[in-house]
């Protein structure tokens, strides 16, 4: 294969649909982010943040890597699914029963002492095991190239919560609890469409191999990304877990707002990430992975301008007067986001090249600098000190990530980071391509 299969129709399609119905999900953080930010206030959405975060945490320790090894053995072995996917989940939801004596014994830290919080932090803690299994099933799904289930798992999500969300506004019966409740409680729920995975796959797609054996070789590939998955997810909750005790609601409901805009290109260059690792799972190729990083790096650039250039106008309107003060937080989280397109785009490389380990050192980087540079900064300068922390943290990934990755693709470093202008020549095509043919279809059906 060559640097031309990234628009190869299969890979163009599963990565305009996971693209597309990404933007789902920021897109409903923002709608549901003004909801929340006027119906609980500040300090509310400071305490929602602080309730979900160590549930959301245990999403990452207690998954132990196995949803990424699904998606890599799945796609070359298809015939493994069942046997495979029912030992991840067994393990994970037992892992993740486990994970929550800790939290438990840390509620009055976590709390700050807090009775109702601690209540409401073990109750999504707790539901959040069987999302865990929701979350195995998607990485299953993704190794069998299942793109379209995927697309649905988030327009169901996203339409349940976000109805859920205004229904509970309108009735004036919006709390911190019923948000958990909704937050929690919906992922399990839209996790009903991934029962296709368990009916009996095609015989004849798997690909030779070596190592017949199926639980071995997936918990020794899950337990090199664990390490890195458990630091990804801390950096994720970072704010949320220690901002409280750092700074104060205030500063963490500011950061939170921050936050739900600055990743609208995050979660999309995720998705785009997840893609390649699944389409490059199946078949390797460098040209692929690193034209896909130019891409998407032109693309969030053109996406977090927009954003960036706006944002005076409308955040005032959106979350309220009250979250103005977020404007240069949140462009300094959107200049982070585009910093990390790289480093995540090199990370996915590595993990479809079999070496998981390498992904996740440049992860555990990542997390040691910026716990360092947060507990520096953010009791100094508060939110201001949490976005120059995410900086100087994206920064660590992607030197990290593409330093590893260039070597063991064999490939330049510049070639992740250095758009020409072929490539911005290839992304207008793109573009006008998907243009031609959503408008096709649709004067098609009118």
């Amino acid at each position: 294969m060559t640097t031309a299969s990234a628009a190869e129709p299969n890979y163009r399609r599963a990565t305009v649909m996971m693209t597309a119905t990404s933007m789902l999900v920021p897109l409903g953080g923002l709608v549901t982010a003004p909801v929340l930010a006027q119906g609980l206030g500040p300090d509310g959405r400071g305490e929602l943040a602080a309730i979900l975060a160590p549930g959301s945490l245990m999403l990452g320790f207690a998954a132990m890597g196995l949803p990424h090894a699904l998606t890599f053995f799945v796609a070359k072995r298809p015939s493994i699914t069942r046997r495979a996917l029912t030992w991840a989940s067994a393990a994970t939801a037992s892992v993740a029963a486990l994970c929550i004596l800790p939290i438990w014994w840390a509620l009055p830290f976590l709390s700050a002492g807090d009775e109702d919080l601690a209540r409401l932090i073990l109750l999504a803690s707790i539901w959040n095991v069987p999302a865990l299994v929701v979350g195995v099933m998607r990485g299953a799904a993704a190794g069998r190239q299942m793109w379209g289930t995927i697309a649905w798992e988030r327009i169901v999500l996203t339409t349940l919560r976000v109805a859920a969300l205004f229904a509970l506004l309108i009735a004036d019966r919006l709390t911190v609890e019923t948000a958990v409740i909704v937050t929690v409680g919906m992922p399990i729920l839209s996790g009903v469409v991934y029962a296709r995975l368990f009916a009996r796959p095609l015989q004849g797609h798997d690909q030779p191999t070596d190592d017949p054996r199926v639980v071995a070789p997936l918990f020794r590939y899950g337990s090199a990304v664990w390490f890195g998955s458990i630091a990804s997810m801390t950096i994720g909750r970072l704010a949320s877990l220690l901002m409280l005790p750092l700074s104060d609601a205030e500063a963490l409901g500011l950061y939170t707002v921050a936050t739900t805009i600055a990743d609208v290109p995050i979660i999309v260059a995720i998705a785009i990430q997840s893609t390649l690792f699944g389409v490059s799972s199946k078949s390797t190729d460098p040209g692929r992975v690193t034209l896909t990083a130019r891409l998407t790096l032109i693309f969030g650039f053109a996406g977090c301008l927009m954003l960036g250039a706006t944002l005076p106008w409308w955040i005032g309107p959106l979350f309220g007067e009250d979250f103005v003060v977020a404007t240069v937080p949140t462009l300094m989280l959107l200049v982070s986001a585009l910093i990390l397109v790289p480093g995540l785009m090199a990370s996915s490389g590595l993990g479809a090249w079999g070496r998981p380990a390498l992904r996740s050192v440049a992860e555990v980087a990542s997390l040691v600098v910026r716990i360092a540079s947060f507990v520096l900064l953010v009791p100094a300068f508060g939110v201001y000190g949490a976005a120059w922390s995410a900086i100087i943290g994206t920064v660590t990934m992607t030197a990290v990530s593409v330093t590893i990755a260039s070597r063991v693709m064999g490939v330049r470093p510049r070639e992740f980071l250095m758009p020409g202008r072929s490539d911005v020549a290839r992304a207008w095509s793109e573009v006008r391509l998907i243009v031609t043919r959503v408008t096709s279809r649709l004067t098609r059906r009118g």
